[in-house]
């Protein structure tokens, strides 16, 4: 056998004889897993997060975007400001600037 494997095979022996040293071993690694899963967990719940307010956010902006283009609509068929307002639910101010 080669010396650095029955070095290391030595080395082996003596450790785990050691119970409490080999019970530390599993605590830590057992400690390093739970902090891995937990680590994943918080990576999935704020990309599942991140996902629903970026999509909320897209909807409430298409939301906004529809209600502008109906407002020119309405404008440009002539329709009074405060119809437009009242259909549209836009304040004066973003009905005036309407162009």
């Amino acid at each position: 056998m080669d010396s650095a494997i029955q070095t290391a095979d030595e080395r082996m022996e003596r450790v785990t004889e050691d119970g409490e040293a080999v019970r530390a071993y599993w605590r830590r690694t057992m400690a390093l897993c739970d902090y891995a899963s937990s680590m994943n967990y918080a990576a999935e719940q704020g990309l599942t997060e991140g996902m629903a307010k970026g999509r909320s956010e897209g909807l409430a902006e298409g939301r906004a975007e529809e209600k502008l283009a109906i407002a020119r609509k309405m404008k440009e068929m002539g329709d009074p400001a405060e119809k437009i307002q009242i259909i549209t639910g836009l304040p004066p101010e973003t009905v005036a600037r309407i162009t």
